[in-house]
Parts: C-alpha cells; sequence; structure tokens
C-alpha cells in the first residue's frame, strides 16, 4: 500500500509541474490584478449607497427634528392656553414621532461607524493593491529582460562568462606599457 501512495504522489507532483510550466505568470498576475480591482470597485459602490442611506436617513433625521420642534412649540401654546384636548392629541402624535427620530439618530450613528470601517479597509486595500501592482509590473520588466538575455545569448558574447584571469590582466597591463613607451619614441 505504501508503494501505491507513493506512486499516487508522484503522478501528482508530475502533473502539478507540468500545469506550473503551461501556467504563464504574467498573465495570473494580471488577472489577479483585474480581480483586485473588481473587488475594491464592488466595495468602493457599497460605499457608496451605504453614503447615499445615511444622507436619506440624515435628510428624514431633520425633517422629523423640525416637526417634533413644531409639534412642541404648538403643545407649549396649547397647555399655556389651557386646550387639554389639542395638548393630548398633540403628545400622541409627538411620541411616536420623537420616537421615530431617535431610531433614525441611532441608524445614522451606525451608519457612521460601518461607513468608517468599510472606508478604512478599503484604504487599506488599496494600499495593498498599488504595492501589488508595482511588484507585479518589477516581476513583469525582471521576466522580459529575462526573456530578451535568452533570446540574445546566442547573437551576444555572455560578458559574466569571461572571467579574466590575472595573469591574462598583467599580459594585457604590459602590452598597454610597451604601446605607450613605443608611442611616445616616435
Amino acid at each position: 500500500m505504501g508503494i501505491l501512495t507513493r506512486i499516487v504522489r508522484l503522478c501528482k507532483a508530475d502533473i502539478h509541474g507540468v500545469m506550473d510550466q503551461m501556467e504563464d505568470r504574467g498573465l495570473l498576475l494580471r488577472q489577479h490584478l483585474r480581480e483586485m480591482e473588481k473587488a475594491l470597485w464592488l466595495k468602493e459602490v457599497r460605499l457608496k449607497k451605504m453614503r447615499g442611506s445615511r444622507c436619506q436617513a440624515q435628510q428624514e433625521y431633520d425633517k422629523y427634528k423640525r416637526e417634533c420642534e413644531k409639534m412642541e412649540q404648538d403643545l407649549t401654546i396649547s397647555i399655556e392656553k389651557d386646550r387639554d384636548d389639542i395638548s393630548r392629541l398633540l403628545i400622541r402624535k409627538l411620541k411616536p414621532m420623537a420616537g421615530h427620530k431617535d431610531e433614525l439618530g441611532h441608524h445614522i450613528e451606525t451608519l457612521d461607524r460601518e461607513i468608517a470601517q468599510v472606508q478604512d479597509c478599503i484604504d487599506k486595500q488599496r494600499l495593498q493593491y498599488e504595492q501589488f501592482r508595482l511588484k507585479s509590473s518589477e516581476y513583469c520588466h525582471k521576466t522580459e529582460q529575462q526573456e530578451w538575455r535568452k533570446s540574445m545569448s546566442p547573437i551576444l558574447p555572455d560578458i559574466t562568462s569571461q572571467d579574466l584571469c590575472d595573469e591574462e590582466i598583467e599580459l594585457e597591463l604590459l602590452q598597454r606599457k610597451e604601446a605607450l613607451k613605443g608611442g611616445t619614441r616616435t
């Protein structure tokens, strides 16, 4: 059973190796960048919707606040004029409206926290995206340079393989000194 397991593992490794060679890492990097950009865009759309909801909630809150303030003024006037029937009617309207206004206030606070969290997340992911984009650009550039060197290697001599020994350097130095001495005599 151990041999069969090892053979299966070896086959899987060979398949993964073949797949790795088939994949173009540059294409994969660009695809990952597109996916990251799309994810950021979707989060920004979500953030925009959240801000729109917050704005709408704020407008409703302001409307209920103005109505509550007006009813409070009317209630004060009706109490001063001893109009208990009108005062009761205004209190019946004011209590639910004030409760709804308070709920909207809590909803706005919750939206503010969520918006800040999503904005922070987007900022961090945008920074990661930019760093990844720069690294992938650098990787692609290095890969292009390596491919160029491979394609040019038969045409251009390999400079790194031409290590000169000390004797060759000494010989070159002596030849140059001789040439200078010979050139100054004439």
